[in-house]
């Protein structure tokens, strides 16, 4: 099974695992994106995509190299039960209405290269739905985030 799972992980993969113990349950990456997501020193990630799986890991120096998101396209990918990659947009939010996502933002993400791109973003669920020409294309979530404590909450299981 294919589960995501809010604020855990994905099938046994959970959040806060090293790049070590990810590669030991998914083998070696077809691919390994690094690059750095501010111009802080030590503000790096590393993204390891499985393109047969339908999906990627994302891990950031500054979570001391911790899982710390996680992208699935696959449509196999079930939420609570739900199959929602290559849902309408309406359809989507239909099904997801039932479970406890908090609020949601949409944000038009168009580009020259994706002219019909959009995010819907649960944020205290840590999950953004990718849609292009209003189809769900991929799901990316991660950690719960603490505002108080301006943390993440990783899981324990």
């Amino acid at each position: 099974m294919k589960e995501i799972l809010i604020g855990k992980g994905f099938d046994e993969i959970r959040f806060g695992m090293t790049r070590e113990e990810v590669k030991a349950i998914l083998g070696e990456p077809d691919e390994i994106d690094a690059y750095a997501s501010s111009e802080e020193a030590e503000d790096n990630t590393e993204a390891y995509h499985y393109d047969e799986l339908e999906l990627s890991v994302s891990f950031d120096e500054l979570d001391d190299w911790r899982l710390g998101s996680i992208a699935v396209s696959t449509s196999d990918a079930v939420l609570e039960g739900l199959k929602l990659v290559g849902n309408t947009d309406d359809d989507l939010l239909a099904k997801v209405s039932v479970l406890d996502l908090g609020e949601y933002d949409r944000e038009d993400v168009s580009s020259p290269e994706s002219p019909d791109h959009e995010v819907i973003s649960f944020y205290e669920a840590s999950v953004n739905f990718w849609l292009e020409n209003g189809a769900v294309t991929e799901i990316q979530y991660g950690p719960i985030w603490d505002d108080e404590k301006e943390e993440y909450i990783w899981p324990e299981d």
